[in-house]
C-alpha cells in the first residue's frame, strides 16, 4: 500500500501545566494542520462551575441583565448544547480559546483543529464535559487513561482507570452517546481514549488486549496508546515518562488485533523525520509532490527482528524500541508528540509541508514567529507601565473588572520597543486618556454575551500585595514566556535569551511592561542571524535528542 503526504496526521499531546492557551497559540503558528491537544480539563471542575453559576444565578433572578448568555461560538449553540449554558467561566476552565475570544481582537489564528483531553471517573460529569467541549467548538475529545500524576490517579482516574476496565467502560460509554447527539444535525463528535499498553504488574499483552477489546464494546474506536506502561506508585509523573521502556511492537501488535480501530502512536518520538517515519514506514519515500512510494531496504534495515523489549538493536536507555515499520499498519492514524513540541518547537516549523504536503510552511524565521506570538501577547497581556489603576493582572485583559486606560503611549523602559523607532513587533493599537490630567477608569464592556468579569478582591488581591508596584505577576509572565524556552534549541545564544527573560520576569518594574516587552528585550542578547535564519527542513540536520524528562 502507498501512501501521500496528508493521509496521516500530526498530533500535539495534552500536557499539564504546558498546553496552555499561551502554548497552544505558539504551536499554531507554527504550523496550520496539526491537531493541538489542550491540556487535561477535569469533568468534576467544569461542573463545579456550572453549580456555581446556577447558584448565582437563582440569587440574582431578578436582576434581567444576570440573565444573558454568551453568544455562540462557531461550533457551539450558545443556550447549551443539551442544556449546557456556556459561560465564559465555562469556557476558560475548558481550555477553549478562538479567534477573537482571546483578548478581545480579531485574530486569523484558528486554534482547529483542535482536541479536550477529559478526566473523569464519573459517567454523567464525563458526559457533562463532554457536551460542553462541544459546545466550545472543540474537533474531538478524548478520556485520560494513562496519567500517572497524584492529582489524577489519586483521584481513581487517569491511569487508575487502567485497573477499572468496567468503569472505564462505563464512562466511555457515556461519552460516546453524548457525542453522538449532534445537535441541528451536526456532525458526530468523535471520541477517544488516550491510555498505555500497561500499568503497574498488569503489563502482559494479554492485559492491554483485554482493556481496548472492553472499550471497543463501549463504542471506542479511535485509540492513542503511549508505549510504555505506568506506574501508579513509586514513580513520580517524569520518571514514568522515562523509566518504563518504550515498546512500539507491541502497539503494532495491537493494530493488527484491532484492525477496524484506528491508532494514533505517542512516545518517544525524536525528530519531524522519525515521527514520519513511524507514520508512513521507513520503506516509504515521497516526491517532490508529495506522492509516496514504496522502496525495498536491506534486510539489516528493515527492522524485522525489533521484535521485542529489551532491544539491543535500538540501543536506547532502559532497553526501549523505537523503531518504525517497514510497511505502516493501515489502521495507524498518525502519531503524537509531546516533549519534543515543548523542548524543540523549532521542530514544528516543517510540519505542514513534510507531513501534510503543504506548498509552504505559516513562519520562515524565528523573527517571524516570535514577532507573531509578542502581537499576541500585547493583545491578551497588555502593559501596565503608564496607568495609575492599582488593579493586579491576575488573567487575560478581558477578565480584568476594568479597562485600563493609558496616560502615555510608553514609558522610559519600554520606549524602544513601543516607540518610534520601528522596531519591535507589529503590536495593537494603544488606547490612551484623551485627557493626561484626568485619568480615568472605565468599566470593561462585557464581551461575549455580557457575562461580567471576575472580580478582584479578598484574600487574592492581599495575597498580591507583596509585589509592591508590580501590577502582572509572576504567573502571568511565565505561563506567557514558557512556550518559547525552547525556540533557540540547538541554536548559539540559548543559554543567554533564557536568562534575560528570566531575569526581566523578576524584575518587579519590567514586568509592568508587559510578557510582550520581555520577549523583545529577551531577544536583543541573541544575534541578528540566529533569529533570521530560516527555518530548517525535516531530515537536514540529524539530532540527538530523546525526551528524558
Amino acid at each position: 500500500m502507498t501512501m501521500n503526504l496528508g493521509q496521516r496526521e500530526f498530533h500535539i499531546a495534552p500536557m499539564i501545566d504546558v498546553s496552555t492557551v499561551e502554548f497552544r497559540y505558539f504551536v499554531r503558528l507554527l504550523t496550520k494542520r496539526a491537531v493541538i491537544w489542550s491540556q487535561m480539563v477535569v469533568a468534576e471542575t467544569l461542573v463545579h462551575r456550572s453549580r456555581i453559576r446556577r447558584r448565582k444565578h437563582l440569587k440574582e433572578s431578578n436582576d434581567e441583565s444576570s440573565r444573558e448568555k454568551r453568544s455562540p461560538s462557531p461550533g457551539g449553540t450558545g443556550e447549551g448544547d443539551g442544556g449546557v449554558e456556556l459561560t465564559d467561566d465555562l469556557i476558560k476552565y475548558c481550555g477553549w480559546w478562538d479567534g477573537d475570544g482571546v483578548g478581545g481582537v480579531e485574530d486569523d489564528v484558528s486554534p482547529h483543529p483542535t482536541v479536550c483531553q477529559i478526566g473523569s471517573n464519573d459517567p454523567a460529569e464525563a458526559a457533562f464535559a463532554t457536551r460542553v467541549a462541544r459546545g466550545c467548538g472543540y474537533d474531538g475529545v478524548d478520556l485520560n487513561c494513562e496519567c500517572p500524576s497524584d492529582r489524577v490517579a489519586g483521584r481513581s482516574f487517569g491511569a487508575a482507570l487502567m485497573k477499572d476496565g468496567d468503569s472505564a467502560a462505563e464512562i466511555v460509554s457515556s461519552m460516546v452517546r453524548t457525542a453522538s447527539r449532534s445537535p441541528a444535525g451536526g456532525a458526530k463528535l468523535p471520541v477517544s481514549v488516550k491510555t498505555r499498553i500497561g500499568v503497574d504488574e498488569s503489563d502482559s499483552f494479554e492485559f492491554i488486549e483485554n482493556f481496548i477489546r472492553r472499550l471497543v464494546d463501549a463504542g471506542c474506536e479511535q485509540f492513542v496508546i503511549h508505549a510504555r506502561k505506568v506506574y501508579t506508585q513509586g514513580l513520580s509523573p517524569a520518571q514514568n515518562r522515562d523509566i518504563p521502556p518504550l515498546d512500539y511492537p507491541r502497539v503494532f501488535r495491537l493494530m493488527k488485533k484491532f484492525p477496524h480501530c484506528s491508532f494514533l502512536m505517542n512516545g518517544g518520538i525524536m525528530s519531524l523525520d522519525h515521527a514520519r517515519q513511524i507514520a508512513f514506514g521507513s520503506a516509504t519515500k515521497f516526491d517532490e509532490c508529495g506522492r509516496g512510494k514504496n522502496e525495498s531496504i536491506p534486510l539489516n534495515e528493515a527492522g524485522d527482528d525489533h521484535i521485542a523489549v529489551p532491544c539491543e538493536r535500538c540501543n536506547l536507555p532502559h532497553g526501549s524500541c523505537l523503531h518504525p515499520p517497514n510497511t505502516a499498519p493501515p489502521n495507524l492514524r498518525g502519531v503524537m508528540v509531546g516533549r519534543l513540541a515543548r523542548d524543540r518547537p523549532a521542530d514544528l516549523a516543517d510540519v505542514d509541508r513534510s507531513f501534510y504536503g503543504e506548498a509552504s510552511n505559516p513562519c520562515n524565521t524565528r523573527r517571524e514567529l516570535m514577532n507573531k506570538y509578542i502581537s499576541f501577547l500585547e493583545r491578551v497581556y497588555p502593559r501596565r507601565c503608564c496607568d495609575d489603576d492599582q488593579t493586579i493582572t491576575l488573567g487575560m485583559a478581558k477578565e480584568m473588572q476594568t479597562r485600563i486606560i493609558l496616560k502615555r503611549p510608553c514609558c522610559s523602559i519600554c520606549r524602544e520597543f513601543r516607540g518610534n523607532s520601528g522596531e519591535g513587533a507589529d503590536v495593537a493599537p494603544i488606547e490612551t486618556a484623551p485627557n493626561e490630567k484626568s485619568l480615568e477608569v472605565q468599566p470593561l464592556a462585557t464581551a461575549n454575551g455580557g457575562n461580567p468579569p471576575r472580580k478582584q478582591g479578598g484574600k487574592r488581591s492581599r495575597r498580591h500585595a507583596k509585589y509592591d508596584g508590580a501590577k502582572i505577576v509572576t504567573r502571568i509572565i511565565d505561563k506567557a514566556l514558557q512556550p518559547t524556552w525552547g525556540i533557540l534549541a540547538g541554536e548559539p545564544g540559548q543559554k543567554a535569551f533564557r536568562r534575560v527573560s528570566h531575569e526581566l520576569s523578576r524584575d518587579k518594574t519590567a514586568r509592568n511592561c508587559g510578557p510582550g516587552y520581555i520577549l523583545f528585550r529577551a531577544m536583543k542578547s541573541v544575534s541578528d542571524d540566529v533569529w533570521d535564519k530560516p527555518f530548517e527542513s525535516s531530515g537536514e540536520k540529524e539530532t540527538t535528542y530523546y525526551p528524558t524528562k
